[in-house]
């Protein structure tokens, strides 16, 4: 079952993945029935605000034209394979972050992320996204806290507490943070509160969270940002 990412604000990023098949086929080895042939799918989530726009690079090929801070793409197609990805600072060969030699397995769902280690220096993961869990009778959701001024910041669904005392960043060092939580179906207002205060960094109104799709709610953007890199609350919905 393949699943599809979709973005609630969207900042589409045509062609940001699209690169899979054009970028990839003239080193990887093709079947004579290459429609049925096993895929694994992958999406980027570039949240690195103090980072230049990046094009990716697979294998030491380049896959993508230039993708800027706040950008999200949809999951695409990929050969299984293993493959080391660089980013590199757009129109140069600089490199910005990196993800060393990983499997790519066939039937599998991964999001690339890029965030700010500091203000000068950016950090790569490649976060596995798991959907095996999915009931139809519940929503499913994680967060990811990617606004890197922030300080440990606390999460509400309306009023109800959903998540306490999560820390800038904290899914990259544990995968914990990168499964999804089961949570009844309904539409709720998200709010994101400086950690044990009720002082509000964000909200969010209208995240209408359906039952057997999986929700990445993410706070993202820095203080002096603007559009995809202002504070903000965001989500992606994987669905059917």
């Amino acid at each position: 079952m393949k699943t599809v990412q979709v973005r609630k604000n969207a900042f589409w990023v045509l062609g940001v993945l699209a690169f899979v098949s054009v970028a990839l086929s003239s080193c990887l080895k093709q079947t004579s029935n290459s429609t049925s042939a096993p895929k694994t799918y992958i999406s980027l989530m570039h949240l690195a605000p103090w980072s230049p726009a990046v094009e990716v690079w697979f294998n030491d090929k380049q896959a993508s034209s230039a993708i800027a801070a706040g950008s999200v793409s949809t999951y695409s197609a990929l050969d299984p394979g293993v493959y080391a990805i660089g980013f590199k600072k757009a129109g140069s060969d600089s490199i910005v972050a990196s993800i060393s030699n990983s499997l790519y397995d066939s039937l599998e769902y991964a999001t690339l992320l890029l965030y700010n280690i500091d203000s000068t220096h950016v950090g790569a993961a490649k976060i596995a996204d798991d959907y095996s869990m999915l009931t139809n009778d519940k929503a499913f959701f994680r967060f990811f806290h990617l606004a890197p001024e922030i300080e440990d910041v606390d999460v509400y669904f309306d009023n109800n507490l959903i998540s306490s005392g999560r820390s800038y960043a904290d899914n990259v060092y544990s995968s914990y943070y990168n499964q999804f939580s089961p949570v009844t179906p309904a539409a709720v207002t998200v709010t994101v509160k400086k950690s044990g205060t009720d002082s509000t960094i964000s909200s969010l109104s209208g995240v209408n969270l359906t039952q057997f799709n999986a929700f990445t709610i993410y706070l993202r953007g820095k203080k002096s940002g603007t559009g995809a890199n202002a504070i903000g609350i965001d989500y992606l919905q994987s669905v059917d």
